[in-house]
């Protein structure tokens, strides 16, 4: 075995380390630097790759320390004129002339001076909910013709933006003039900007409305229901508003109205209101939409209404009453029977807000809105089980016949809750009746 003296020992270990070093692989250049992105933007120009070349430079001067190289903002000046990109190519010289000096800084400014002499922006800003804007594609027109070569080009490169991204741009430069944006008038003056409010993606908030109302009933005839009412209509629900700015509204709450009660008179066979006010007590839930026609919001609705009515619906026929403990004997009690009943039925709607939606600072400012609302409403009777003691009838204008009697009447009632213990009613004693409400609305909703 060879040996190895001391003395070559450091020149055998200085030999080793070398082999090691070049061996060992350099290590890798990082890729989240804005140098690697500059590199990688020189590497794109030079093959002509404009549009990635342009993406790399983005990166570059999103850096703290990138976006103070000159470099970087006289590539984005000069690519994005060559892709008729105006938006990057106003931002890159408004940023880039900060940082030159002399000669570079005067044609820079001078550059922007022309530009924005000639062009205007538009920006879209969300009005609420989420903040993001739809990206549905809109259409851009101008409404005269634009002679200018330049101009031109660059209007055709944002109509095609518009179509492909809608309101998701955020901002963009136009030649000074008159356009139709998605049929709304739009006017750009040079070196500002225009402010369009645009309905974001979706926006969900819960809305309250309370509503007067006043209106009649038809069919009262047949009913003894008043036919004039007056009432309260509460309702809260979620309203939807979508991109297209149109709302999906749902309502759903009490409402409580007064009428009078048409008392009949047997013998004269008419109808006189009676003294007391007679309340019933419900709700509505309803769905609609929402949109806007000139400077009114419409909304269409349509749903369901249920009340109780406590003051009941007329019946003509006969009820026994129960004997008492007194030893009293049934009675036949004969005449027009006034019994509580649920009315439920479809309900269609319409309403217009009439004041303009403000937003003072984040806050919703409550808005006027006057309406119609009506529909048929079935009113089924509450008899009770029929022959089941302890159902319960108000009577009024009733005739009492003795059971055994042939039909001599003995005293009249005008009105007294009798037990029932059977029903012997004319045709019509346990049938809904028919009749149909119309109700005008005027009242505040308030997005919360």
């Amino acid at each position: 075995m060879p040996r190895i003296s001391l003395s070559a020992l450091p020149a055998l270990l200085a030999a080793l380390l070398l082999a090691l070093t070049v061996v060992a692989p350099a290590p890798a250049q990082a890729q989240d630097t804005w140098q690697f992105h500059m590199a990688q933007a020189n590497s794109f120009y030079r093959n002509r790759l404009l549009p990635k070349a342009l993406a790399e430079l983005e990166i570059v001067v999103a850096d703290d320390e990138g976006k103070k190289q000159l470099k970087a903002w006289q590539l984005i000046v000069e690519i994005s004129g060559k892709l008729k990109d105006l938006d990057k190519l106003i931002w890159a010289l408004e940023n880039g002339r900060e940082l030159a000096s002399g000669q570079e800084a005067a044609q820079m400014q001078a550059q922007l001076y022309r530009l924005k002499r000639v062009y205007g922006r538009v920006v879209f800003e969300a009005t609420g909910g989420s903040g993001k804007l739809p990206a549905k594609g809109i259409v851009l027109k101008a409404k005269v013709d634009i002679d200018d070569p330049e101009a031109k080009g660059y209007f055709e490169k944002a109509r095609v933006l518009f179509t492909q991204q809608g309101y998701a741009l955020g901002s963009s430069y136009l030649p000074a003039g008159d356009y139709e944006l998605d049929g709304a008038p739009l006017k750009i003056v040079a070196g500002k900007d225009t402010l369009v409010e645009v309905a974001p993606t979706t926006d969900v908030r819960f809305a309250l409305e309370i509503g007067g109302v006043g209106g009649i009933r038809v069919g009262q005839a047949g009913t003894g229901v008043g036919p004039a009412l007056g009432g309260i209509d509460l309702g809260v629900g979620p309203h939807i508003q979508f991109a297209t700015g149109n709302s999906l509204v749902v309502h759903a709450g009490p409402i409580l109205l007064l009428s009078g009660q048409n008392t009949q008179n047997v013998r004269q066979d008419d109808y006189l209101n009676h003294s007391t006010a007679q309340l019933s007590v419900g709700g509505t839930v309803m769905v609609g939409l929402e949109f806007k026609v000139g400077k009114v919001d419409l909304s269409p609705r349509v749903g369901f209404a249920a009340h109780y009515l406590a003051s009941g619906l007329y019946y003509r026929g006969k009820v026994v009453s129960t004997p008492d403990d007194g030893g009293v004997p049934s009675t036949v009690l004969e005449g027009e029977f006034i019994v509580p009943a649920i009315a439920y039925g479809p309900r269609l709607g319409f309403q217009a807000l009439v004041t303009p939606a403000l937003n003072e600072r984040g806050k919703r400012v409550p808005r006027v809105f006057i309406g119609l609302h009506g529909g048929p409403i079935w009113a089924a009777p509450l008899w009770g089980d029929v022959g089941e003691a302890g159902s319960a009838v108000g009577v009024s204008t009733t005739t009492v016949r003795d059971p055994n009697d042939a039909g001599t009447a003995v005293d009249t009632l005008r009105d007294g809750p009798f037990s029932v213990e059977s029903i012997v009613a004319g045709e019509d004693a346990g049938k809904s009746k028919v009749y149909a409400d119309v109700h005008a609305v005027i009242g505040v909703q308030v997005r919360l």
